[in-house]
């Protein structure tokens, strides 16, 4: 059937990307990175070697060998979803249980001084003097709960302090720590323009670098780049492919 002249093949995409961390051979559960603004291949011929004629006088270019062929792919999330930020940091995350502390040790006495507790999200903190036994919430010290910062408002006390707290439940990410094999990623789009078609692009095995930069202070919507090699698979015969619907 002959194309219709009239319509337009233009092509802007978006869509939903997934990754699936593959480890020690094994599939994980995937997960969607949440919002993207980006998503591309590149691709390049390494080493090729040319092969120039001498028989002309002209040195023409007479043949060219394949070289070594490599497709790399990058990303930009702007969202920071737990599964995301651990495929972009290469990060462990661990949860650490609520609990309770025992005379935990701080080198403060004098007032002004500040100190930060081992744990976040605290609740029932009491301070002992060694010298003078217990300090007064409010009289003696502040606490910004939600940080474990503690502050003295009186001074003269024996250091160390001792103090006395529970916390709450949290999650520690630690950066270039993983032992994720690859990633398979996953590109559910669409087409908004042109023939508005739906694709489904797998890239089989990749391997992330991780992000170049984690903002941590900025005025405007945070973005992550993300980018990483595809390997070849052996079973799919490539590195990626693109199915139309």
């Amino acid at each position: 059937m002959a194309d219709n002249l009239n319509q337009s093949h233009a092509f802007i995409g978006k869509g939903k990307i997934y990754m699936t961390p593959v480890k020690d051979g094994v599939k994980q559960s995937a997960f969607w990175v949440g919002v993207a603004s980006a998503l591309a291949f590149s691709h390049s011929v390494e080493d090729k070697q040319e092969l120039f004629e001498h028989h002309s006088g002209n040195s023409q270019l007479w043949d060219v060998s394949e070289g070594k062929k490599k497709t790399s792919i990058s990303l930009t999330i702007q969202e920071r979803r737990d599964d995301a930020m651990r495929a972009a940091l290469q990060a462990t995350v661990e949860t650490v249980a609520a609990a309770t502390v025992a005379g935990e040790s701080h080198n403060v006495g004098e007032i002004g001084d500040m100190t930060f507790l081992k744990h976040g999200n605290v609740s029932d903190v009491a301070i002992t003097d060694a010298a003078d036994g217990p300090l007064v919430e409010g009289t003696d010290y502040t606490v910004d709960a939600d940080y474990g910062r503690v502050e003295l408002l009186t001074g003269g006390h024996t250091a160390p302090l001792a103090i006395d707290y529970g916390y709450g439940e949290s999650k520690v990410t630690k950066p270039m720590t993983d032992d994720v094999d690859y990633y398979e990623v996953r590109l559910d789009g669409i087409n908004t323009v042109g023939q508005q078609g739906r694709q489904i692009t797998t890239a089989y095995r990749v391997k992330l670098d991780p992000a170049d930069t984690y903002d941590l202070i900025n005025e405007n919507f945070a973005e992550m780049s993300i980018e990483g090699e595809c390997l070849f698979d052996e079973d799919a015969g490539a590195t990626y492919q693109v199915v139309n619907l």
